[in-house]
């Protein structure tokens, strides 16, 4: 309806086909991926690759590669992530690209530009070490005409020169630009980097990772002393835990920017700190599927501390992470004595726990007891629904996981009250439907329906009570259902 009403045309076309490309086969949705790559630039395309965007990042195909993207390489890993909770260690905002690519555009080397351009062009996507060879020639220009054009940290250049068009006086922009001409400066040391630290998100460190960011370090700290942090940066963002790499980092050899360990390790934790609080304060503030890529929550949540925008297993691995985020952080931090930060945890602890609350502890009533249907007044069984026993089974899994962060979030009272709740409530209920079985037992459907139930309900009781409180109810059941007949 909107291209009639604003007199273009066709408005309706593309914004049809978004929903279409959710349903398509895999192969046709990067066929048309392919296709739409070729006139990127129209809005209308831009805005439907913004509605697909959860598809690409599940099927992640071999996009054709751009100048444009080629640039982004060295910094992709700390580019704000589209799924709201998964925050980089020192973040670059999204919106940072499009002045990124201006000022090298303006301010790099035409010609170097153009011809890199078609070189790119004539590249298969997916041929990685091509992309960096380009990258090799871009990333240097890139970085000095940012540089040249920004100026250095505490010294703009108000001359009307390109940057101020595209600042606006964003001072929080220009810090942003400045990193991604620091990201850019050692391309080709963050690719390699890249590869050993593979695949992203890595869930540990060992030996080989350790060398490899060591190595790294040094390379670097010939180039600048201070761009080892940028290199960090992207060391940690490839972490499941990026504080991880506070553990290892007073160990490692800086070569050259030895003086200047002691701030980076002071610099980083404060970063690591803030991400985790960041990372919580994004707990509060889902609001059941915004996309943090285009600015970040408003507030709104689909209950109190927005604990219904997670599902109750969503909501315990985000914790589990943030859990232990904060003990590794606690721990590798304790050689700053700085109490302010350890205040800063306990408060990330704090939100944890209520999102923990209110996700898992309080819904629980209703996410698990429901899902066993009350008998039918007319004697026949309620149909079986079997997506709402899944989602109670995911949840009563949840809660007892959540046995293992209990003690860290102070939770273990609450999390013991709702345990006992619950097994009293599931015996109740499968009690009654077991009451009411001869009822159904003279149908054969309607028999099979009231034993489905009954054992549904068991194997409820016994993810959240365990196998031997559950005996009990199972025995009974078999007795009443004739297992035991043959015996």
């Amino acid at each position: 309806m909107s291209g009639a009403a604003d007199g273009r045309g066709g408005g309706d076309r593309l914004p049809g086909l978004e929903s279409r490309l959710f349903d398509i086969p895999e192969d046709k949705f990067i066929e048309v991926v392919r296709l739409l790559e070729r006139v990127r630039d129209h809005p209308e395309v831009r805005q439907t690759f913004a509605a697909i965007r959860p598809r690409l990042v599940q099927v992640r195909p071999n996009r054709r590669p751009t100048l444009k993207r080629v640039l982004c390489m060295p910094f992709e890993d700390v580019l704000e992530s589209f799924s709201g909770l998964d925050v980089p260690v020192g973040r670059i905002e999204r919106r940072v690209i499009d002045p990124v690519w201006r000022l090298v555009t303006e301010c790099g080397d035409r010609a170097l530009i153009d011809r890199l351009d078609r070189q790119v062009q004539e590249t298969a996507p997916g041929n990685l070490n091509a992309l960096r060879n380009i990258g090799r020639r871009l990333w240097p220009m890139a970085a000095q005409a940012i540089q040249g054009a920004v100026g250095g940290v505490g010294e703009p250049d108000t001359g009307g020169q390109p940057q101020w068009r595209v600042l606006q006086g964003d001072e929080e922009m220009r810090r942003q630009l400045l990193d991604v001409a620091a990201f850019l400066e050692i391309g080709l040391t963050v690719e390699a980097l890249k590869d050993a630290l593979a695949p992203k998100p890595l869930a540990a460190l060992d030996d080989l990772h350790v060398d490899a960011i060591e190595q790294a370090a040094q390379a670097v700290a010939r180039q600048s002393a201070g761009l080892v942090y940028h290199l960090l940066l992207v060391a940690a963002s490839r972490m499941a835990n990026p504080a991880d790499l506070l553990t290892v980092l007073n160990d490692l050899d800086f070569g050259k920017a030895r003086r200047e360990q002691p701030a980076i390790f002071a610099q980083l934790s404060g970063l690591v700190v803030t991400n985790l609080e960041e990372r919580s304060a994004r707990l509060e503030s889902k609001d059941g599927g915004k996309d943090w890529g285009e600015g970040g929550g408003t507030g709104h949540s689909a209950g109190p501390g927005g604990a219904a925008a997670f599902a109750p297993e969503e909501a315990i691995a985000i914790a589990e992470r943030l859990v232990a985020g904060i003990d590794t952080t606690s721990a590798a931090m304790d050689v700053l004595a700085d109490p302010a930060y350890r205040e800063r945890l306990d408060a990330v602890k704090v939100a944890v726990r209520t999102m923990v609350s209110g996700t898992v502890l309080d819904t629980a009533p209703a996410g698990i007891l429901t899902a066993v249907p009350a008998p039918a007044a007319n004697g026949r069984p309620a149909p079986v629904d079997e997506d709402a026993q899944a989602a109670a089974e995911d949840h009563a899994r949840a809660l007892r996981r959540c046995e293992g962060l209990a003690g860290a979030l102070g939770l273990r009272e609450p999390l013991k009250d709702t345990l006992v709740s619950m097994e009293i409530g599931l015996m109740a209920r499968a009690q009654a439907l077991l009451a009411d079985y001869s009822k159904a037992a003279g149908d054969p459907d309607d028999a099979e329906t009231a034993e489905m139930n009954l054992f549904y309900a068991l194997r409820l009781l016994e993810l959240v009570a365990g196998p031997a409180k559950a005996d009990r109810l199972r025995t009974a059941i078999m007795a009443a259902t004739g297992e035991f007949a043959e015996e």
